[in-house]
């Protein structure tokens, strides 16, 4: 059998993992002199309340060495073969970690790691596809091929509510986030095959639609993700259907809707977003 597993930035519901027998290894969050695991979507509202309101900037780190080679090592002795995916080198020391552990676990000849280049929910759409595959019987280099074909045009977006939060964490200057705010610039952050761009707009809802304009036309699935409880969400999950309407392909492809937790929230603050997979 082949053990898949990933790491916590894809956002797996707890429900989906357990159903699909997926591995999730979280990152971990240093907030307010506490350090914790990220967990699962659908645990964050505490963090996300009291994160709002004190605007303290959260560190984060990777998992530790010994965290996945334990987990390695039990699929092995399982007598399985292992497909970790990991958030992209470009933004993480994850896949690092996770490779040196392949190095060291008892059968590094069973070990795959896959770097995404990609983070949040497109990584999900990678774990959906290995899940698909698996199931048919496909075999780890079948699968790996797949994924790193889908790398190609998969991708995510965002759209933050304020700048603030880039500003803190180094993205922008401070005076180009108050400026920006002022004039209601609303970047559209874009990242594919780990290399992070932009584009600007003025206003949510055009920055909304600009965004949706980025959707390939062959798209198998599409994930409506928030960060935060953006109080845009439900703006731009009316546009975005109203726009699969009108291309008639609502019923075509496969759509979900996710939250985002600390990890990538303390660098964009509260977001919308729109993460895909397609060939």
């Amino acid at each position: 059998m082949i053990k898949i597993m990933v790491d916590s930035t894809a956002y797996t519901p707890k429900d989906y993992a357990e159903k699909h027998d997926i591995k999730v290894i979280p990152l971990r969050v240093l907030y307010k002199q506490t350090e914790f695991e990220e967990g699962y979507p659908g645990t964050f509202d505490a963090f996300f309340e009291d994160f709002l309101k004190t605007k303290i900037f959260p560190k984060t780190s990777q998992p530790s060495l010994e965290t996945f080679i334990e987990e390695y090592n039990k699929a092995i002795d399982n007598g399985d073969e292992v497909i970790m995916m990991t958030i992209s080198s470009t933004l993480s020391g994850t896949n690092s970690v996770a490779n040196l552990a392949k190095e060291q676990c008892k059968s590094p000849e069973k070990v795959h790691v896959f770097d995404t280049m990609s983070e949040v929910q497109t990584m999900l759409g990678y774990v959906m596809e290995a899940v698909e595959m698996r199931d048919k019987n496909a075999t780890c280099e079948e699968i790996l091929a797949h994924l790193q074909k889908l790398t190609e045009n998969s991708f995510v977006t965002f759209i933050p509510d304020t700048l603030e939060y880039l500003a803190k964490g180094g993205r922008i200057g401070k005076v180009t986030a108050t400026i920006g705010n002022l004039l209601q610039i609303k970047p559209i952050i874009i990242f594919k095959k780990g290399v992070l761009s932009d584009k600007k707009s003025f206003g949510m809802q055009k920055a909304i639609k600009d965004m949706i304009s980025l959707i390939p036309e062959k798209i198998k699935r599409l994930f409506l993700i928030h960060v935060a409880n953006s109080k845009s969400f439900e703006i731009m999950k009316k546009m975005v259907f109203d726009w699969l309407e009108k291309k008639g392909n609502k019923n075509k492809v496969e759509i979900h809707e996710g939250e985002v937790g600390p990890v990538t929230a303390c660098h964009v603050g509260p977001a919308v977003g729109l993460a895909w997979t397609c060939e």
